[in-house]
């Protein structure tokens, strides 16, 4: 279960989680820096992060933790002390992103050579998160690529002995159908190898009205 932004998730919507059947759920910080938090337009603050993820660790939920690197305004300083600070709560799992630029994204347009210079320093950030997950006892088990990634770097999901996700193996695989539900949810079905997904209207009150009139 993704959990979403920090500032969203209670005890009440964790409980309804683990009651209802999901056995891990998602807690994004993204960085641990307030500054770069700020900076990127998360409304989220790190303390309500930590508030967050404590309570998903009072219920039986596996715990991953996501983060980005290559953030607008980081640098391998600031992201090496958030992996401190993450490897530090020992949680299930950890995901490590790479900053990934929408097509209607305007980063970089003030000055052309950011992309580049970030880049570089991305590549460093995730050194050190391969450096860290391994001396903490995480292990890599799923890696996939998307275009416009800072520097064409991939995201990689490590995790704790045992506590590896099948789904996000079979997902990045197309092993297996999803099926999306609510407002702008995708479905993918597969049938003799052939991929193919269906999306849910965007607006939650368009859904609402195909979907319950």
């Amino acid at each position: 279960m993704e959990a979403g932004r920090p500032d969203t998730i209670t005890a009440e919507k964790l409980k309804v989680i683990e009651a209802n059947g999901a056995t891990r759920v998602s807690v994004n910080p993204q960085t641990l820096n307030e500054e770069i938090l700020q900076a990127v337009g998360r409304r989220h603050t790190v303390e309500q992060f930590y508030n967050a993820y404590e309570q998903a660790r009072k219920t039986s939920l596996a715990v991953n933790i996501d983060l980005i690197a290559g953030l607008p305004g980081d640098n391998p300083t600031s992201f090496e002390e958030t992996m401190k600070g993450v490897t530090a709560l020992d949680s299930h799992n950890i995901t490590v992103h790479t900053l990934y630029l929408k097509r209607a994204a305007d980063y970089g347009e003030e000055d052309p050579t950011q992309f580049t210079k970030n880049a570089r320093e991305a590549v460093e950030m995730v050194n050190i998160s391969q450096r860290y997950c391994k001396q903490y006892g995480y292990h890599p088990y799923y890696l996939y690529r998307q275009k416009n990634t800072v520097g064409n770097l991939e995201n990689v999901g490590y995790a704790k002995e045992g506590f590896e996700s099948p789904y996000n193996i079979y997902m990045m695989d197309d092993l297996q159908p999803i099926y999306g539900a609510g407002a702008n949810a995708v479905t993918k079905t597969i049938s003799d190898g052939k991929v193919s997904r269906v999306c849910n209207t965007k607006f939650a009150y368009n859904y609402l009205k195909e979907k319950w009139k």
